[in-house]
């Protein structure tokens, strides 16, 4: 089946009860937004061809008939065979996918492995990935915690969560951690963020800040308790391509918060193209440092 749209969302799905959630999320985000949505059954080898891809056709129709009663939306499916950590990001390249809409399984049991392979995925795509657990409990995304670092190859990332927060026309919620009390420190990364704060609101841009400092926490624990507190829609992180797909933070930070955040979690990967096109208000950002000290990149 031909489908090629930048409007299209990539929901792949096993056809279990958490893959609805994603669905769900992807009918609210496609019918404010008039996008598509494809949905993708990663099979084995020896299923195409079969009555088992008839039978999951079958279904995908069913999922297809679903959504359209609930919105007037362009629904199609693909059934793809490979493996989930090569196919998904395949796909979603293949049809210019502006995004993949990814549900995972809870916290419990074998279940828990599901938080790792969800991550394996997020670095395996050239999109950003949101995954989910369970249904939307708002009608859109308005209201975005974004951790943040100010490393001068983290000012980019941020103009690019800047753009996707406005994507949902949504207030962002600067998250900035400090694992000491000295108030010289404290001082001037309060300093920092309200610069930050100034930066973006000349960008027309909704955004507060807020810095947590516990030497005892563990940062994204910190985090996923401030989106909590907040009922927050969304959880935004800016990750960096590379080899071993590092982000601002560090890695087994990110696969904990996607495993154990009961928020969605959305991971953006700017493009080189984009990061050209911004250059001017990049200069306005280079003065921040790291306020977080969690990476032992070199700081500005």
């Amino acid at each position: 089946m031909a489908v090629s749209s930048r409007y299209n969302i990539l929901v792949p799905t096993d056809l279990s009860e958490v893959a609805n959630y994603s669905i769900d999320h992807a009918t609210e985000i496609a019918r404010i937004f008039h996008h598509k949505i494809v949905l993708l059954h990663v099979v084995g080898k020896n299923v195409l061809g079969t009555p088992k891809e008839k039978e999951i056709a079958d279904k995908l129709k069913e999922h297809v008939k679903h959504i359209q009663e609930r919105a007037p939306l362009e629904v199609r499916y693909l059934i793809e065979e490979g493996s989930i950590f090569t196919t998904i990001s395949e796909v979603a390249a293949r049809i210019q996918a502006e995004f993949i809409i990814l549900g995972i399984h809870g916290r419990k049991g074998v279940q828990h492995l599901m938080g790792s392979y969800a991550y394996k995925v997020v670095c395996s795509a050239n999109v950003p990935v949101m995954v989910v657990k369970n249904t939307p409990h708002h009608v859109g995304y308005k209201n975005i915690v974004l951790p943040i670092d100010f490393m001068q190859e983290s000012t980019q990332k941020i103009l690019k969560a800047v753009k996707f927060a406005n994507y949902f026309g949504a207030k962002i919620r600067i998250f900035g951690f400090l694992g000491t009390r000295n108030k010289a420190i404290i001082f001037q990364k309060e300093a920092l963020l309200k610069k930050v704060k100034d930066t973006f609101a000349d960008l027309g841009v909704d955004v507060t800040t807020d810095l947590c400092v516990d030497p005892n926490r563990d940062w994204a624990e910190a985090l996923m308790t401030f989106a909590d507190q907040l009922d927050a829609d969304l959880i935004l992180i800016v990750a960096e391509k590379g080899s071993e797909i590092p982000d601002i933070f560090l890695a087994n930070s990110t696969e904990k918060i996607i495993d154990k955040a009961d928020v969605p979690v959305l991971t953006v990967v700017p493009s080189p193209e984009e990061n050209d096109q911004e250059n001017e208000t990049v200069l306005a950002l280079r003065s921040f440092i790291d306020p977080m000290g969690v990476t032992g990149k070199k700081q500005i």
